[in-house]
């Protein structure tokens, strides 16, 4: 991870060249949490107004996994 910004709920995440942003967007996406691709360096997070702490844990875990996955 080179980079992660944003403002107020809207994140994102920039890769540097060893991770693919769309490899990193389908693992999330295979653990069942919605997150978009912004060309091939970024992913974009947008949670609803209403997101509490344990869901942010548990998208930070699921994100990290994901990246694990892909890094092996």
């Amino acid at each position: 991870i080179i980079d992660a910004r944003g403002k107020g709920l809207l994140v994102g995440i920039e890769f540097d060249d060893t991770l693919d942003a769309n490899d990193v967007k389908h693992a999330i996406l295979d653990r069942k949490m919605l997150v978009t691709a912004i060309g091939n360096k970024i992913i974009r997070m947008v949670p609803p107004l209403i997101v509490n702490k344990p869901e942010i844990d548990k998208a930070v875990d699921i994100i990290a996994d994901a990246i694990a996955s892909l890094s092996k």
